[in-house]
C-alpha cells in the first residue's frame, strides 16, 4: 500500500484532522509495526520513530491538494474525496488492514504527541533488541530509552512508558497483530 493511501485512511478513520506530523509518524508507525502492509522503513530520530517516506508523502499530499496542512493540523484537502474514490487494489484496505488502522487509532489516536513520542520510542528500541538478540532484557530497553529521551522526558516518564508498552503494545502483539 502506498504511504499517502494509508494516510488518507488515517484522516478518515480520526474525522479528518490529525495533529501534527509526529501523531501522524506515530500512527502510521503502529499501523506498520501490526500489521499494516506500507512502504515505510523507520528509524529512531529525535521524536521516536521516523520515516521519511511518511514525511515525503504527506508532503506531495499537500502539494497535490489532498491533504492540508495549517498550524499544525493536517486535514482533508480539496482533493481528498476524489483521491479517496481513486483508492483501489493495493491501496485500499482490506478486511484485515482495516481491524488494524481502526484497531491502532482506538488504542493511540487520542494521546498527545508527546505521548506517542516516548511510548513509539520505548516499543521501537524493544522490537529492535528483539529483532537482534531473539531476547530483551528490560533494564537494557530502559537504558536505551534513557540515552535516547532523557534531555525530554523524566526517569518516572521513561519507567512509565515501558509499563504502557508492556500493557498495550505488547498486548496487542500477544493478540495476533
Amino acid at each position: 500500500m502506498k504511504t499517502q493511501a494509508l494516510i488518507a485512511h488515517i484522516l478518515n478513520y480520526m474525522d479528518g484532522e490529525i495533529h501534527g506530523r509526529i501523531q501522524l509518524q506515530k500512527l502510521v508507525y503502529f499501523c506498520k509495526a501490526y500489521g499494516t502492509a506500507i512502504d515505510a522503513n523507520y528509524r529512531l530520530y529525535i521524536y521516536g520513530p521516523y520515516s521519511q517516506q511518511v514525511a515525503d508523502s504527506l508532503q506531495e499530499g499537500v502539494m497535490e491538494e489532498i491533504f492540508q496542512e495549517s498550524r499544525g493540523l493536517i486535514s482533508k484537502g480539496m482533493g481528498f474525496k476524489e483521491y479517496t474514490h481513486t483508492l483501489k487494489g493495493e491501496n485500499s484496505l482490506c478486511n484485515e488492514q482495516k481491524k488494524i488502522v481502526q484497531d491502532v487509532l482506538n488504542t493511540f489516536g487520542n494521546m498527545s504527541a508527546e505521548q506517542l513520542e516516548i511510548l513509539a520510542t520505548t516499543y521501537f528500541i524493544y522490537r529492535q533488541q528483539h529483532s537482534l538478540f531473539g531476547m530483551v532484557d528490560k533494564e537494557t530497553v530502559l537504558d536505551k530509552v534513557r540515552r535516547a529521551k532523557s534531555s525530554r522526558f523524566t526517569e518516572e516518564q521513561i519507567v512509565n512508558s515501558y509499563r504502557k508498552m508492556e500493557e498495550i503494545c505488547l498486548r496487542k502483539m500477544d493478540q495476533g497483530f
